[in-house]
């Protein structure tokens, strides 16, 4: 994974609106991931990075945020399973669905 502190410097530079555009992404990047069977070591990675990226909102942190990173870390302490891709494949894209709703890049 990158550098944290280079990475949590750029990430912060951001408008909020654009941090959780990037988080939103991550998260739909996870769910192809695991939907098409990319590389677990990969998947575990990109989850690590979304657990800081949710870590480094800041301002922007409410309940729901921190209850997606904590089932984030718990996916990623138990990754792989393959009998439950599917459902961290949804729950990924629930997760960023609500996250984009909520970043006013829709509006």
């Amino acid at each position: 994974m990158k550098d944290l502190k280079r990475m949590r410097e750029r990430f912060i530079q951001d408008k909020s609106s654009v941090r959780m555009g990037n988080l939103a992404s991550d998260l739909l990047r996870l769910s192809k991931w695991v939907r098409t069977g990319h590389n677990d070591q990969a998947i575990i990675d990109l989850m690590r990075q979304i657990a800081w990226l949710m870590e480094w909102t800041g301002d922007l942190a409410s309940a729901e945020l921190a209850d997606m990173q904590r089932e984030i870390c718990r996916w990623r302490r138990v990754w792989p399973v393959e009998k439950a891709r599917h459902i961290l494949a949804l729950r990924a894209s629930q997760m960023s669905d609500q996250i984009l709703k909520g970043s006013g890049l829709l509006e």
